[in-house]
């Protein structure tokens, strides 16, 4: 019987072809990871963009038309857990959202209040847009609702120049 004999050299080039393709594997895998993970974002950043397109045009849509009251299906991204609106004329001043301790506070939310911005989506508060004029049933300077699903349930009837947000 015959027995062939590796040289040094073939194993060292076997070491060599299999370092490679573990190299190989692994940037092929940062890769994927990598395009999984902006997919993901751009997910999120379209949910967010089609959320407040879809509240703008359900305020919009009725403010001018006094008395109408329309109850908008609106989807709400899955990170936020609360979506808050500010009225128009509220300031923020002595509201448990502006009141450190209580369990509402929230700091971001209150360092723009009173600016453009109107809606915020919590926990964070930072994505915020203005959804027009708004005020909130009977007076309050401030609603959140709690999502539900991945939905919050409001209702919004037209005062001629504003919005009155109250819940449905």
């Amino acid at each position: 019987m015959f027995h062939k004999k590796r040289s040094k050299a073939q194993i060292v080039g076997q070491v060599f072809i299999y370092a490679i393709s573990i190299i190989m594997i692994a940037l092929i895998l940062a890769y994927g990871y990598k395009a999984i993970k902006d997919f993901s974002k751009r997910g999120e950043e379209v949910a967010l963009i089609t959320l407040k397109s879809s509240m703008q045009n359900a305020f919009k849509g009725i403010v001018s038309d006094y008395g109408t009251i329309k109850r908008p299906d609106l989807d709400i991204p899955g990170k936020y857990k609360k979506v808050c609106f500010t009225a128009s004329e509220s300031d923020g001043v002595g509201t448990p959202l502006c009141m450190a301790g209580t369990a509402d506070y929230e700091p971001l939310v209150c360092s723009v209040w009173g600016g453009r911005d109107n809606t915020f989506l919590l926990p964070d508060g930072s994505d915020a847009f203005s959804v027009g004029e708004i005020t909130i049933e009977g007076g309050a300077p401030y609603a959140c609702f709690n999502v539900l699903n991945n939905k919050i349930k409001l209702q919004l009837k037209s005062l001629g120049d504003k919005v009155e947000i109250s819940m449905s």
